[in-house]
């Protein structure tokens, strides 16, 4: 199962990685990931053992200063008060926006809010707990599952034997502020979503951080 933070980091971490990296090289990165995984650069940052293999392959030592590098300017972690959870900094824009923008969709917003804090719940009771048509409510849980808002934590086999996911809230909490003209986006997650994140897991330093209050 992949994580739901790498699938809320992937997309923009995917246009960093792009821009900066530039059109050749980014071109020998998606050839070798096809050659060797059968992948697109996208699927192998949801996966991102396969990137980082790759990155190591390509360009060896350095791949450790590349990773840093893109890391850095995407998001920032502080030191943990807690041994339970971390509060992230999300530096770039186009993250925050998507995060934002969930939020400020109605359905999103009950679905997101009435999973706060709360244990994984079957897809059904979401939808029941919000007040949502059935097909309206699992298209949205869908979406917001797909970007990494929610994460999928075990099932249930309903009646007919379907297998009915359980979800819950990546995010505890959430602080938003607009600091020059940008959003400056601060997020708390549970320090197991953190340790499931195979991104977050490259960079030593940040997994140094989680848990040490």
């Amino acid at each position: 199962m992949q994580s739901g933070l790498d699938n809320l980091l992937a997309d923009s971490l995917h246009s960093i990685i792009k821009d900066n990296l530039g059109e050749p090289v980014y071109k020998k990165i998606e050839n070798r990931l096809q050659d060797r995984y059968k992948i697109t650069v996208l699927e192998s940052i949801r996966d991102f053992s396969k990137m980082d293999a790759t990155l190591r392959e390509l360009f060896q030592e350095g791949a450790d200063e590349i990773e840093k590098k893109f890391l850095n300017n995407f998001i920032s972690i502080e030191p943990s008060s807690s041994k339970n959870k971390t509060w992230i900094t999300i530096h770039d824009q186009l993250l925050a926006n998507l995060i934002i923008t969930s939020f400020s969709d109605s359905d999103k917003r009950k679905i997101l809010n009435n999973l706060l804090l709360k244990e994984p719940t079957l897809i059904s009771d979401i939808v029941k707990m919000c007040n949502l048509t059935k097909s309206k409510g699992y298209r949205t849980i869908k979406e917001l599952a797909d970007n990494g808002l929610l994460t999928e934590i075990g099932y249930s086999l309903a009646s007919d034997g379907r297998k009915m996911n359980r979800y819950v809230s990546l995010f505890e909490n959430m602080q938003v502020n607009i600091v020059g003209g940008k959003i400056d986006l601060r997020v708390q997650i549970n320090n197991d979503f953190l340790k499931q994140s195979q991104i977050i897991q490259v960079h030593p330093k940040y997994m140094n951080l989680i848990g040490k209050g």
